[in-house]
């Protein structure tokens, strides 16, 4: 057992997943949590006999934010030695605002934005003590106003701040802190989106805009390993364009949205 213990959010399947075995091959102990008790049970298994590695994992639905002292408990009951914190359990939420339910907004703002940053700063004081890292795994959807996604692109937009002023803050602690930016992950995350309408259904890009888990991780992981990097991440080069423009020219995006936006919103009408 290595006694350097990586804590993963979101771990049975997709993004998490991979991020999971890839930190299993360099040879980290691992705590995954997830909801479902069944996979994480497999994954848990399969990692700890293949690598000869300490992996235990907890169920636990991350939007019951009131009861992440619970949680934090049962990490701390496996390790006070926490390494690595991968905060990547997210949903999105996809449809006209009115027509969002609204116990569906506060358990995706919940996910996606307020229990990353309590589940951080309960475990920090030991992350803190062991010169660690924190990995935050955003979306490129921080960048653009999505109408039908404002509540998801928000939530996005929303811990992407929280994780550049948090660097800076634990920077003299010599904890590093790293914003990944996906664009389209080709994961369960799209299908599994909640939906206003059952008619409405998110189309999926150009196979060429399509980035398999994997490679995210693989470029997770990279950047974990490079001491010397304390930055974000844009995932993939084919997305490092859509980025500049909607950092530089955010104007110019908006519009472009809104313009495509409006195109699909007549045509619906007809």
């Amino acid at each position: 057992m290595s006694e350097r213990y990586a804590v993963i959010t979101g771990a049975s399947s997709g993004i998490g997943l991979e991020l999971s075995r890839e930190l299993a091959k360099e040879r980290y102990d691992l705590i995954l949590i997830a909801r479902k008790r069944d996979k994480l049970r497999d994954l848990s298994d399969d990692l700890s006999k293949r690598y000869n590695i300490s992996v235990d994992y907890i169920d636990f639905d991350l939007t019951k934010i009131n009861e992440l002292d619970s949680l934090v408990g049962k990490v701390l009951d496996i390790t006070k030695s926490i390494d690595l914190l991968i905060n990547n359990a997210g949903a999105g939420i996809y449809g006209p605002l009115q027509s969002l339910r609204d116990e569906d907004i506060i358990n995706v703002v919940n996910l996606n934005y307020v229990s990353p940053i309590l589940f951080t700063k309960k475990l920090l004081p030991y992350i803190v003590n062991r010169r660690g890292c924190i990995v935050n795994i955003i979306s490129i959807a921080a960048y653009m106003p999505i109408p039908m996604l404002e509540i998801y692109s928000s939530t996005k937009a929303a811990i992407s701040i929280f994780t550049r002023a948090l660097r800076i803050e634990l920077k003299p602690y010599s904890v590093r802190v790293i914003g990944v930016y996906p664009g389209y992950v080709d994961t369960p995350f799209h299908t599994n989106i909640i939906k206003a309408l059952d008619k409405e259904i998110l189309k999926k890009p150009n196979r060429l805009f399509v980035v398999r888990p994997d490679q995210v991780a693989k470029e997770v992981i990279d950047k974990i390993k490079d001491k010397s990097f304390n930055d974000d991440i844009v995932v993939s080069r084919i997305y490092l364009l859509p980025v500049f423009f909607a950092t530089k020219l955010p104007k110019l995006v908006e519009y472009y949205i809104e313009h495509r936006y409006q195109k699909e919103f007549f045509r619906n009408k007809k």
